[in-house]
């Protein structure tokens, strides 16, 4: 799974598998078995990998875990679990053993919470960009702006 998450994000770059072989220092056909997963998860792969196409190496590893290989696609740009991670890494720091003690529901409550607010903000940005492309458009046709007599 990994290796075909691995082959949706080098197609959504362009790249052919000669050319993310060369960029990995690898020969064509151990490209081509780490990206058909013929062999066996080679982490130094998928490292080398995230680094020749710019994307999140824990995308890559934990797609496959969420049940959808296109999420590495999907967050190449964003990097959503590296960040993810490395503020989970600070927390970690932050807490130490207090991690012990925290309660499962404020756990769902927090992450869910988090993602329900990333979402909206999302919806809501796509709608204000649409409505500022429209009201622009609009004014390039020489149109009034809605309310104006």
């Amino acid at each position: 799974m990994i290796g075909l998450a691995a082959r949706a994000v080098r197609r959504a770059r362009g790249l052919t598998a000669q050319q993310m072989a060369t960029a990995m220092n690898l020969p064509l056909r151990t490209y081509e078995h780490f990206e058909a997963g013929t062999s066996r998860v080679n982490l130094d792969y998928v490292h080398r990998f995230a680094l020749a196409a710019n994307c999140d190496p824990y995308s890559l590893l934990l797609g496959p875990a969420l049940g959808s290989i296109e999420f590495a696609r999907r967050t190449s740009d964003t990097k959503l679990m590296l960040i993810f991670l490395i503020a989970l890494g600070e927390f970690e720091k932050a807490m130490e053993d207090r991690l012990l003690t925290l309660d499962p529901r404020a756990l769902i409550e927090a992450f869910t919470e988090t993602f329900r607010k990333l979402e909206e903000e999302d919806r809501l940005r796509g709608e204000e960009t649409e409505s500022w492309l429209d009201a622009g458009l609009d004014r390039l046709a020489g149109k009034p702006p809605e309310g104006s007599a």
